[in-house]
């Protein structure tokens, strides 16, 4: 019997078969928004990466055109194009999502008609799905774009839901909503309309305006600028809160944990553009486990924290009882003292930075300043003021000593110096029902502030009173910690980090098995 033949062999080809009709349904599927809100996202962008500064855009009954007046495309491009990831855009160096565009609506429509121009090359194609066959076809230029260089774009709906969405107000309001600070000018000048109207940004009216911040600060290498601004009347709610800006995208609002009072009355833009390397793949949200991103969250969370502390628009942290604020400090000192062994450094060096430098108040028999002694203070070494180079003086801090707070009305004479200083946990506590977070780390003043408005607390502390013991509001306050702390961090296994901080403290406990 003649063995049967085997068609894969060793050295047999065989030809790949792309399913571009699924490959563009998971690409669109990776935006938080719907397919027509992610085209017009994506082909807006593609016009300010060529930077245009002029973008025109029609909307019909079952058509979207736009035109714009950037670079164009010479030919090797425009063949690239026609790909998907086309090799023409690199991730992390432009705002739109690399190589895809308008592609991601391909299946959703007729046709798309892209005319292109630059210097000497002009040409135009048709592409369309025939079947699940992705094909395009170079036809006669129409002499669309009427600029010096330019793209022009053509799409024929088909969808009959979108059909019934695309108006010139949705236009309106999409743009808007993710690319307000190029309307407002803070990418240069640019003049965008949509069925001939100039669209014009949202902006409060300056005679709404309580309260208003501006952002100058340096992250490392880079800066970062932007506005916050407290309104009279309530803003709209695609704007509340900061924007955070990437290369005028907005990519999302970040209210660092902040949680003010009457947060609809907020609005302001962050721009920082430098986190396009870290931007995930649809540009809508960030990696929070880049050292780039906790740096900027630190910082930025300071100065939002303050801000809101100034104009009294901050939350006044409730005084907890004297028995909970007793089990707290012991909780705190409990918790320091796990952090500082080697198994945790790296979760205490990204949250609380164990040693930084900051601006402190000493005690100084020549100083100008004038402050009172305050409990929860620490001794620092060879301070100006000592009489000996090496004695040791009280600044604020995490141990039990007395330090200097700064006070106009004080009698300590002090001065303020830039000196090490120990960090380390401390534990506030809110009533906040509406937020879901159990806890949260406020990256202002570097605490863990427990929600006692969670349902989690409220059953702690219903079974608290039946049993009157502290035992489980002590458990559940130390899960909420560490749970925290392993998730603000970014470990990559929380749940052990969790196991390893319960199981180094049981350790330290009278009489644990070790």
């Amino acid at each position: 019997m003649v063995p049967r033949r085997n068609d894969w062999e060793i050295g047999a080809r065989r030809s790949s078969t792309v399913r571009f009709l699924k490959l563009i349904q998971d690409l669109r599927d990776q935006f938080p928004y719907n397919a027509l809100t992610a085209f017009i996202v994506e082909t807006f962008a593609n016009s300010l990466d060529a930077e245009s500064t002029r973008i025109d855009i029609y909307v019909g009954k079952d058509v979207f055109k736009i035109l714009d007046n950037g670079k164009g495309m010479n030919e090797k491009e425009f063949i690239e194009y026609h790909n998907l990831a086309s090799l023409s855009k690199t991730r992390g160096e432009s705002i739109g999502f690399a190589g895809v565009g308008a592609k991601i609506y391909l299946d959703k429509v007729y046709y798309i008609i892209t005319e292109t121009k630059r210097k000497k090359y002009n040409a135009s194609t048709r592409w369309a799905f025939h079947g699940e066959s992705l094909e395009y076809e170079k036809i006669p230029v129409q002499n669309r774009v009427t600029h010096d260089s330019g793209t022009y774009v053509e799409v024929k709906l088909k969808d009959s839901i979108d059909i019934n969405n695309i108006t010139a107000s949705f236009v309106t309001d999409v743009l808007r909503q993710h690319y307000n600070a190029v309307l407002l000018g803070h990418y240069g000048e640019k003049r965008i309309t949509v069925n001939n109207e100039v669209l014009q940004p949202f902006k409060p009216d300056q005679e709404t305006i309580e309260f208003k911040k501006e952002i100058n600060i340096k992250i490392g290498r880079n800066y970062v600028t932007g506005f916050l601004v407290k309104s009279k009347k309530e803003i709209s709610g695609s704007f509340q809160g900061p924007q955070i800006v990437v290369h005028g995208k907005t990519v999302k609002s970040e209210w660092f944990k902040q949680y003010p009072i009457d947060d609809k009355f907020f609005t302001g833009m962050i721009f920082a553009d430098y986190l396009i390397k870290i931007l995930t793949t649809s540009k809508s949200d960030f990696d929070k486990t880049s050292n780039i991103w906790k740096k900027f969250y630190n910082k930025v969370g300071k100065v939002v924290g303050s801000w809101l502390d100034e104009i009294g628009a901050k939350p006044k942290t409730p005084e907890p009882s004297d028995d909970l604020s007793s089990l707290s400090k012991e909780i705190e000192k409990t918790v320091n003292e796990l952090l500082k062994l080697p198994k945790f450094t790296e979760i205490a060096n990204k949250l609380f930075q164990n040693i930084m430098e900051k601006d402190v108040v000493i005690r100084s028999e020549f100083g100008e300043e004038k402050g009172v002694e305050q409990e929860w203070g620490q001794l620092i070494k060879g301070q100006l003021g000592s009489l000996n180079k090496g004695d040791d003086l009280s600044t604020l801090g995490p141990m039990d000593e007395v330090g200097i707070l700064e006070n106009e009305s004080g009698e300590v004479s002090s001065e303020r110096i830039r000196r090490r200083v120990k960090s380390g946990i401390k534990i506030s506590y809110i009533e906040n029902p509406e937020n879901l977070s159990e806890a949260w780390i406020d990256p202002s003043t570097q605490t863990v502030t427990i929600n006692q408005g969670h349902p989690s607390w409220k059953v702690a502390e219903k079974l608290n009173i039946k049993t009157k013991s502290e035992q489980v509001i002590l458990y559940h306050t130390l899960r909420i910690i560490f749970k925290t702390l392993a998730e603000e961090a970014g470990v990559e296994t929380p749940q052990k980090t969790i196991r390893d901080l319960f199981q180094s403290l049981y350790e330290r406990l009278p009489g644990a098995r070790k």
